[in-house]
């Protein structure tokens, strides 16, 4: 019984602080296409907002690729992004990516969902769920991860564990 009563209440402070995340800041310069093409050399074209389901705008990895699918970028098209775009950091809330061919994305720095916590954490950085489990480790996937530090803007390819809440930007190819 203490089992399913700590079950239910981890659930429900977990569901109680996703509510109180706040939402994603988009915008787009491509107002009018859904999906955006940078110049790539995969001609994989980026979502121009994240997704938001419902209105917290994090997903737990299992929630994403449920959902998402084959949607979700792989650790590649992350690292595709990264090399090949030119990254300026916004407003200390997001950073905008600009593709080779001009076009580009805003991805917001909402932090994460820290499942020990409840709370929405990150340092003002961006984390982003790749669909590629890490090598190796059952409990963890590549994610896309940016922020700015002392006025220098950093971005890479790390790994979170998949109980916490990140954000998700959609591709397609």
């Amino acid at each position: 019984m203490k089992k399913i009563l700590f079950v239910f209440s981890t659930m429900f402070f977990f569901t109680l602080a996703l509510s109180s995340c706040k939402k994603d800041k988009i915008s787009s310069n491509n107002s009018n296409e859904e999906y955006i093409d940078l110049g790539l050399p995969s001609g994989t074209k980026w979502k121009s907002t994240n997704e938001n389901g419902n209105g917290i705008g994090f997903y737990f990895f299992e929630e994403a690729v449920r959902i998402f699918g084959n949607q979700l970028p792989t650790k590649v098209q992350f690292e595709e992004l990264k090399y090949y775009c030119t990254w300026t950091w916004q407003n200390n809330e997001s950073c905008k990516v600009t593709g080779t061919n001009g076009n580009f994305i805003i991805l917001p720095a909402a932090g994460f969902v820290d499942p020990y916590e409840g709370t929405t954490d990150g340092d003002g950085g961006g984390y982003y769920w790749s669909s590629t489990p890490c090598v190796g480790e059952e409990a963890c996937s590549y994610s896309l991860l940016f922020g700015e530090d002392e006025g220098e803007i950093w971005e890479g390819v790390g790994y979170f564990p998949r109980n916490y809440g990140l954000s998700v930007r959609l591709v397609q190819q």
